[in-house]
């Protein structure tokens, strides 16, 4: 697993830890992959740009209500630590059938789908006890702006040409927001530019 040392949760968004950037455990992903049956053991690994940056060994109980987390851990400054981490496990019916499992915290009893590593108590827990964020939330407007358009040409060819299975109504309902977007953005930019144009003496 990783080494310690990082900011922890600490001001706003933008210098906290975000769920990208952290190892997570998907209970989703555990279960489409039947990774949930009683006594089963296996190991979960993650990667970065290509490279293995961690890995775990999940040990199923013999209920299949909890699963125990096995790895090494590095806090800054000292030596690596074995470390065991619990989770429970609960499931909630389906409206048309069969269930859905979900994580208990282990440090706060909340039910949740993914839990994420490691704490500065070198622990996985739920995204509110690690204080964690989504990146999307460190974005400024200007920078949603820009991800919403690439997210819609990135459905075009080269950004702008229709492909041929897609249907004129759809290519123009995206062009057309295409260039709603870039109308906000200028608006954005206008407002961003006067302030500084008055405080400079050029209006």
């Amino acid at each position: 697993m990783g080494t310690g040392g990082e900011r922890y949760g600490a001001g706003r968004p933008g210098w906290r830890r975000k769920c990208e950037q952290t190892y997570s455990l998907d209970i989703r992903r555990l279960h489409q992959r039947r990774r949930l049956e009683p006594l089963l053991a296996f190991s979960w690994a993650w990667s970065r740009g290509g490279e293995r940056s961690g890995e775990i060994a999940v040990y199923v109980n013999g209920q299949g209500d909890g699963l125990t987390l096995r790895y090494h851990w590095t806090p800054y400054g000292h030596e690596a630590r074995s470390i065991a981490c619990t989770a429970s496990i609960t499931r909630t019916p389906c409206r048309y059938g069969g269930y859905r499992p979900w994580f208990v915290c282990p440090d706060c009893g909340r039910r949740c789908a993914v839990l994420y590593g490691v704490s500065r108590h070198g622990n996985f827990a739920c995204r509110v006890c690690q204080r964690l964020v989504y990146s999307s939330e460190a974005e400024s407007p200007l920078d949603r702006l820009w991800r919403k358009q690439r997210k819609i040409e990135s459905r075009l060819i080269e950004g702008e040409i229709k492909p041929k299975a897609m249907r004129w109504r759809t290519y123009e309902r995206l062009i057309d927001r295409i260039n709603e977007i870039e109308q906000e953005k200028d608006e954005h930019f206008v407002m961003r530019l006067v302030p500084m144009l008055w405080r400079s003496g050029m209006m």
